[in-house]
């Protein structure tokens, strides 16, 4: 499954959600949100059901088009090891 993000409701979307069909990502959460915001509600629905699935024994991968689409920083770091500690894979285009 794949993530996309802008920050502002200007930026436009679909560079990033054609890179992530071109991928062969099927299911697609995208939100327009800052990157300063405390809660991305598409990010935090995909990992819950990337987490549910793996829990089915699926193997899930989440594709995001670049680093940066999931915070800056440590924030980054904080943000990458969620999906990892559920054994959900973590995917850069």
């Amino acid at each position: 499954m794949g993530y996309a993000r802008a920050s502002t409701v200007r930026q436009c979307l679909d560079t990033q959600l054609d890179l992530l069909k071109d991928a062969g990502v099927t299911r697609i959460f995208f939100e327009k949100v800052s990157t300063r915001a405390r809660t991305w509600p598409a990010l935090d629905k995909a990992v819950a059901l990337a987490r549910e699935m793996r829990a089915s024994g699926v193997a899930v991968t989440l594709v995001v088009h670049e680093h940066k689409r999931l915070g800056r920083a440590i924030e980054l770091a904080a943000l990458a090891e969620q999906p990892k500690a559920s054994g959900i894979g973590l995917e850069f285009l």
